[in-house]
């Protein structure tokens, strides 16, 4: 229980940490012309510079976690206990979590710098990318690929089983 909670808050941090920097560096861009009485400047190259590194480092970050998640879950349903797998999982999730948040923070520091609109479109794809790898409990038992036994005894009566699986096992263990 105490990994599971470990890997929700890991998972809450980074999406609505990165949800709350995406709604500021958003209404910040929009709104700095009326509340600020001075822009930051930046010179061509900078600029430039700058839409490069926050290109780069986006796109890293989403192939990393996308590429993360899929090169992993086939090691986590290969382990042995439950414990070892939700520590794997565990570190996965941290691991990607985090370090969106921080690319997220970069990305939106760079945005407020270079005032470059085609930069959100690339704070939000982080964002939705954070979203669809959200570890809900249904989510986990297939990346993890518990039992429903596992899982209600991880999640107790939050769980509701698959009607399907006892079913399935019942009819092919009756066709023998």
């Amino acid at each position: 229980m105490n990994e599971i909670k470990k890997i929700r808050t890991a998972a809450n941090i980074g999406l609505y940490g990165s949800l709350l920097l995406c709604l500021a560096t958003v209404a910040e861009h929009y709104l700095d012309k009326y509340v600020w009485a001075r822009e930051i400047t930046t010179n061509e190259y900078t600029r430039r510079l700058f839409l490069m590194v926050g290109l780069v480092i986006a796109v890293v970050d989403i192939a990393m976690a996308l590429f993360a998640m899929r090169k992993q879950t086939p090691r986590l349903r290969q382990m042995d206990t439950v414990e070892e797998k939700l520590t794997g999982y565990r570190r996965l999730v941290g691991m990607i979590y985090y370090t969106s948040l921080v690319v997220v923070l970069i990305v939106s520091a760079i945005i407020v710098i270079t005032h470059e609109n085609t930069m959100i479109m690339l704070l939000l794809l982080l964002f939705v990318t954070l979203v669809l790898n959200y570890p809900n409990m249904y989510k986990m038992k297939a990346d993890m690929g518990l039992l429903d036994d596992e899982m209600a005894e991880l999640f107790g009566s939050d769980y509701i089983r698959d009607k399907g699986e006892g079913s399935s096992s019942e009819n092919t263990n009756a066709g023998q």
